[in-house]
């Protein structure tokens, strides 16, 4: 019963990981306006479209809406969890926070990108990873922002920005496991390293890296007009409509 309960459990997560992630709110938000962001623009369901053909104020709206479905799905997750374990009789294991949150991450990303509520057509999942990063890990958030917009300034192209902003992410990962297990094969080196890895990433193993590092694949997948308009030297600076 207790491997009945952990897959149901498991089941419910994803479920619900999805159906938050297929909240469309680039499509709310421009319906708003009396706007179609499927028939403007590059036709993405996402807050740059948003922000070209609406408004640049709703474009960062979107953004962060949709950013914040990840890290609802996330912290959701984790508080379901927290009651299961502490009430249910349900399979336990080391990184088992890790895992489920990336899992419901993942369900929450799929259902951005294939909406059941918008026919399937959804974004890229860039503002995705910025809420999981958020829950995860305050730090690597802002690093990341960081880099960001530093990228941005440099090549005002939010395509290359979220690109290599997502491969900076993975670089990050790595940087708390590497320290960690500095820590476990010779507690003299780095010392508090555990403590100030901890309080700075709250998930120190290789899970968070493949999270990673599955999150830049996606990226990179969905972005593959827009590689080769950059290959080809045609991609469109960004500039968000006033």
């Amino acid at each position: 019963m207790k491997i009945f309960y952990t897959i149901l459990a498991y089941l419910l997560v994803i479920i619900i990981s999805y159906l938050i992630g297929s909240i469309s709110f680039s499509k709310l938000i421009s319906s708003h306006y009396g706007v179609d962001i499927s028939k403007v623009g590059s036709g993405n369901a996402g807050g740059t479209n948003v922000g070209r053909n609406v408004s640049k104020k709703a474009g960062i709206l979107t953004m962060f809406l949709d950013m914040m479905k990840c890290f609802i799905a996330a912290l959701t997750t984790f508080l379901i969890f927290n009651y299961l374990i502490a009430y249910m009789d349900i399979v336990n294991y080391d990184q088992f926070f890790e895992v489920i949150c990336f899992i419901a991450a993942l369900s929450c990303s799929i259902g951005h990108i294939y909406p059941i509520f918008s026919h399937f057509k959804g974004g890229k999942a860039v503002a995705c990873l910025a809420g999981y990063t958020l829950f995860i890990s305050p730090i690597m958030f802002l690093l990341g922002l960081i880099i960001f917009f530093t990228l941005f300034k440099v090549f005002r192209k939010v395509s290359i920005c979220s690109i290599l902003g997502s491969f900076f992410c993975f670089l990050l990962s790595l940087i708390p496991m590497i320290l960690d297990f500095t820590v476990i094969k010779d507690k003299n080196i780095f010392n508090g390293g555990t403590y100030f890895a901890q309080s700075c990433m709250i998930h120190l193993t290789y899970i968070t890296a493949i999270s990673y590092f599955v999150f830049f694949i996606i990226i990179v997948i969905k972005h593959r007009s827009n590689i080769k308009r950059l290959i080809n030297g045609e991609e469109p600076v960004t500039v968000f409509k006033k």
